[in-house]
């Protein structure tokens, strides 16, 4: 096009001066010779004018056509470029998240590998803070109605242990995260309530560098990540955000495993050790069955000796009283009848116990008041307290209500522990008794302390045991009736006692 362009113009420039040579010799002799120029020289260049005109209407086409292209190919090659950044955008966002995604799934496989909680906790601090680029993370995770601390990085132990959060606290935005179960970056720390504990924690924290996200196991919120860029400052965004939430639906499957292999594995060791428990309490309990019905027969059999020895024992005494009675008083051998008068009220004392204790011991209970009966077994025992030298001490409490006892069964035990500690005070220098009465929500307890020699540690477990005693005339029966008349009540003793200071029986009855 540019080459009849160029031979087109040419041609016309030609035909314009040979027009203007024949105009100029037509003229010639009718004109001037100057004008003859002028006339042939403008009537040239009009006829090639308009020649030009007819010819380069189809080129001034061409060349708007060409004009046209131009700008398009400008549009076109814009939109590439355009189009051209955005893929390299693209590329560059697509080589991110393959980055993250390799990442989140290089971390999953080694959450997985393992059901050692601590473990799991700690390489989610780890790939949280390295790979996820946060300054400091805390986990927490939900226990009862409680949020706990269990791992933290970029803080220390001692911080970390003083932040436990109550679930009840709906106010604070912990909690909130909890109970909404979605992220959240808190933009200002003057418009969220945080908690109690961890205002020196943030005190300092500027808006936009702290997030929280829920963990996240089968739509249930089992525990919150805690993120925060305090130190660089980096403000965190929405994408952070969204790829720790990604991160933390795998973190919560891999902290679920974790705790389930943990209370498998507790309740295996605990079912173990409640196994060997019960395998001791059967043995224990098969011993003190045998031990039950050995006691039984012996019961059986002391009660029959015992009332079989009463009647003989009671002529015995009798005929020794006739006999000391009959011997003057000066002669020697009455000793001998006082002698057999002794051993046979101690033989009495014997059988009576061995019969209290191998009979059923029911209370007949009514309202009683233990105050006054304590001063009753008192005043009874008044001389054998003044002739041992044993200072005797009453803290009664006056308000102390009404209970139901048997009133006789409980004399009875009263006179026994009272008398037991009358008889190891005998070779003490300091001899006091104390007697107490204390009021509780639910029992009456009657204290009885002693300062005797105390009663050895081995020994504690065995004095409720039927004929374990460590007085040289004893039957070793008398705090095992006790301890039945007790139980029989419902009711329980207790012992207290320091070698060298004494010994202290509580009597806890009902209330």
């Amino acid at each position: 096009m540019l080459n009849k362009t160029w031979w087109l113009t040419i041609g016309v420039i030609s035909a314009s001066v040979v027009l203007s040579f024949i105009l100029k010799f037509l003229f010639d002799p009718f004109f001037l010779p100057r004008l003859s120029i002028t006339l042939s020289l403008i009537i040239s260049i009009g006829a090639s004018s308009g020649l030009l005109i007819f010819a380069f209407k189809p080129v001034k086409k061409q060349i708007i056509g060409l004009i046209i292209s131009q700008e398009k190919y400008k549009e076109i090659t814009n939109l590439l470029e355009k189009t051209k950044r955005e893929i390299e955008e693209k590329n560059i966002m697509l080589r991110q998240k393959t980055e993250t995604l390799t990442t989140l799934n290089r971390i999953s496989k080694a959450m997985i590998s393992t059901v050692d909680l601590n473990k799991v906790l700690g390489l989610i601090s780890e790939a949280v803070q390295k790979d996820l680029n946060f300054d400091r993370i805390i986990i927490f995770l939900v226990d009862d109605s409680t949020l706990v601390p269990k791992n933290g990085t970029g803080i220390n132990e001692a911080e970390l242990g003083k932040l436990k959060i109550s679930l009840k606290d709906k106010n604070n935005f912990i909690v909130k995260t909890i109970i909404e179960a979605k992220p959240n970056i808190i933009s200002s720390i003057e418009d969220e309530l945080l908690p109690a504990n961890f205002t020196e924690l943030y005190k300092n924290i500027n808006s936009g560098l702290l997030a929280t996200v829920p963990l996240l196991t089968k739509e249930k919120v089992t525990g919150l990540l805690l993120v925060d860029n305090i130190k660089s400052q980096r403000k965190i965004e929405e994408k952070d955000v969204r790829t720790l939430a990604v991160f933390t639906n795998q973190a919560g499957l891999a902290i679920e495993n974790a705790r389930l292999f943990e209370i498998e594995e507790n309740f295996a060791d605990e079912l173990k050790k409640q196994i060997e428990i019960a395998k001791e309490e059967l043995q224990h309990a098969q011993k003190e069955l045998i031990k039950s019905e050995r006691l039984s027969a012996l019961g059986e059999m002391s009660a029959i000796v015992a009332h079989e020895v009463r009647n003989p024992m009671a002529s015995i005494r009798a005929s020794a009283q006739w006999i000391g009675e009959k011997i003057p008083k000066d002669d020697p051998n009455r000793k001998y009848t006082g002698y057999i008068i002794e051993e046979s009220d101690r033989l009495e004392r014997v059988v009576k116990d061995i019969l209290t204790f191998s009979r059923d011991s029911t209370p007949q209970v009514e309202p009683t008041d233990i105050n006054k009966l304590i001063e009753d077994v008192l005043y009874f025992l008044q001389p054998e307290i003044e002739s041992a030298q044993v200072r005797l001490l009453k803290h009664l409490k006056e308000t102390i209500s009404m209970i139901k006892i048997d009133p006789a069964l409980i004399r009875q035990v009263l006179l026994n522990v009272i008398q037991n500690g009358l008889h190891f005070m005998a070779n003490m220098e300091r001899k006091e008794l104390k007697v107490t009465t204390i009021q509780d929500v639910n029992n009456v307890v009657v204290e009885i302390s002693d300062t005797g020699p105390g009663i050895p540690e081995e020994n504690i477990k065995k004095i409720f045991e039927p004929f374990f005693t460590t007085k040289p005339s004893g039957t070793g029966l008398g705090l095992a009736v006790s301890n039945r008349i007790i139980e029989s009540h419902k009711g329980r003793i207790e012992v207290e006692s320091r070698l060298g200071h004494g010994a202290t029986f509580k009597i806890i009855l009902p209330g």
